[in-house]
């Protein structure tokens, strides 16, 4: 299926976004790719509601992360 190259939507999705213009707003929150980057780490202590650490677990499992620690440094440090 062909599409026709004078529809000015399609020229404007495929025009490269201008110098100084962001591609991604900052404020948007990435989910991180597990990567097996072993770094030493330091145990520290902090709370959360248990909801929040059920949830956190959760997110962790569903990106293949081997624990919610991980998951929560990689998260951070891609922000």
């Amino acid at each position: 299926m062909a599409f026709n190259p004078e529809n000015k939507n399609i020229k404007k999705a495929l025009q490269k976004n201008e110098p100084g213009q962001p591609t991604e707003p900052k404020d948007k929150l990435i989910i991180p790719v597990y990567n097996d980057e072993n770094e030493r780490t330091k145990n520290y202590t902090f709370t959360l509601q248990p909801s929040v650490r059920k949830r956190l677990d959760g997110l962790a499992k569903e990106h293949n992360f081997k624990s919610a620690s991980k998951f929560l440094n990689e998260l951070i440090k891609n922000m």
